[in-house]
């Protein structure tokens, strides 16, 4: 492991690089770079003012993944896409980690099955915060998502043998050689092989610490933990069309002949299908973990979720639709089937990013001054991501939560869209797929049989 120091000095240097150095040959000619770039420094710096505060606190935060892999492997902001900020905080100091974040304003932006889901169930909180280049932080309490790994990985799982990184005038932790490669690993199993840049992270680091790793204890980790499959399927995907072996022959060998049983192969199985398939995923989270009455408490919050999560599968509110709601959901299986039929209809859709946060974009072209789409409002709760602020005639302020899929335009100094009463507006030609984006902050017009409204404000703060 680098030393804290030289961490330290590696940071400063790519930063002040990048922002001194505008004719920087590798981005003169490449806006994507430049991109990669700014928004690598922005999250770097925000991280180390987060380190600071944790620090302040005495809470204990762990980095993981891109950000571990920027202050020891990668030399440059270019070299490797940032999307989000992967925190890892003990069980003990969840509370005091969110506030924290809070303290920073940041906001709760995920939407969980129940209020008590996470952190017994889920593994991660998704906090927010900023506007026009926002920073998103998954706050994990648990390094991986299968619920089988939360009766084999403990809780000080990674922390034992952390190790001190200096960010700025902060530290933060991270997990020592040997367990981050299993973590690299099976974080690239469990989702599916879906993204080249974490099979070029497990080669980049492997290929760094090769000389310091205890291959012992990697494996011995690796089979304490129950992960020795995910990390063995990590570490085939990662080696294709590499010439250097990621880890020792012998190694791997001894990986092949750890025991494994039809549960753990059931897990990896369905784990990169969760998203996609959410009731196989209750399911065999339900086969594959140990622990019955465990099981059954997740059965019971995943059978009966709480309401904000039933907003999400029926977006209107009248009475009687919260048992609307559970019939669209129970029928998803069937309805998914259709979507295709129902875009035609509409002009938009629901698309993930790489992050894997759901985006409105347009299903098709739209021109200048044709409607979006119509949205309606409901109670602001204080997590909603997307909301408005409504001034009525009397000159009062409500602040209100979009319903529907309208609630997750995006945001931009540079937009596409306007907001013009209860409806969205293109201001200039929309290309089909292009994402939908209104301003932070847009005054119009709503004209209504009792409402008019003299300011609308898309709102990201809690």
């Amino acid at each position: 492991m680098q030393s804290a120091q030289a961490v330290r000095v590696v940071f400063k240097e790519v930063d002040m690089t990048v922002l001194t150095r505008a004719t920087d040959c590798r981005l003169a000619t490449d806006r994507a770079g430049l991109a990669v770039a700014t928004q690598n420094i922005r999250t770097m710096h925000f991280l180390a003012r987060l380190a600071k505060a944790f620090n302040d606190a005495d809470v204990p935060v762990m980095v993981l993944k891109g950000a571990a892999l920027q202050l020891t492997v990668y030399e440059h902001p270019t070299d490797r896409q940032m999307c989000d900020l992967d925190l890892l905080i003990k069980p003990c100091d969840i509370n005091r980690a969110f506030a924290v974040l809070e303290s920073l304003g940041a906001y709760r932006s995920q939407i969980l099955m129940r209020e008590d889901f996470f952190p017994k169930y889920y593994y991660e909180a998704e906090y927010t915060v900023g506007d026009i280049m926002p920073v998103v932080m998954d706050v994990h309490i648990r390094p991986l998502r299968p619920l089988r790994y939360v009766q084999f990985m403990p809780d000080d799982a990674l922390w034992e043998n952390a190790q001190k990184v200096q960010i700025g005038d902060a530290f933060v932790y991270l997990p020592c050689p040997e367990e981050m490669l299993i973590h690299m690993t099976a974080h690239l199993a469990v989702h599916g092989d879906s993204n080249r840049k974490w099979r070029e992270d497990i080669y980049r680091w492997s290929e760094q610490y090769a000389e310091q790793l205890d291959w012992q204890q990697f494996v011995e980790m690796a089979q304490k933990w129950r992960l020795t499959l995910p990390v063995i399927a990590g570490i085939e995907a990662a080696q294709v069309g590499q010439q250097r072996w990621i880890v020792p022959q012998l190694v791997f060998e001894n990986l092949l002949d750890s025991p494994v049983n039809w549960r753990d192969r059931l897990c990896l199985r369905q784990a990169p299908r969760d998203d996609d398939h959410p009731t196989a995923h209750v399911l065999v989270n339900a086969l594959v973990t140990p622990g019955i009455l465990f099981v059954l408490g997740y059965l019971y919050a995943a059978i009966i979720p709480g309401k904000e999560h039933m907003r999400e599968w029926y977006g209107h509110e009248h009475a009687g639709w919260l048992p609307i709601a559970h019939v669209c959901r129970l029928l998803r299986p069937v309805t998914k089937y259709f979507d295709g039929l129902w875009s035609i209809f509409s002009r938009t859709r629901i698309v993930r990013d790489e992050s894997g946060r759901p985006q409105l974009t347009a299903a098709r072209d739209i021109d200048a001054g044709k409607t979006i789409g119509h949205f309606t409002v409901r109670a602001w709760d204080g997590q909603a991501k997307a909301s408005v602020i409504m001034t009525d005639p009397h000159g009062e302020s409500m602040h209100l939560s979009i319903k529907g899929k309208m609630r997750f335009v995006g945001s931009s100094d540079k937009p596409n869209a306007r907001f013009d009463g209860y409806r969205i507006v293109a201001i200039k030609r929309i290309r089909k797929e292009d994402v939908i984006t209104v301003g932070v902050e847009r005054e119009s017009k709503v004209t209504g049989r009792k409402t008019r409204t003299t300011e609308q404000t898309l709102q990201k703060a809690a």
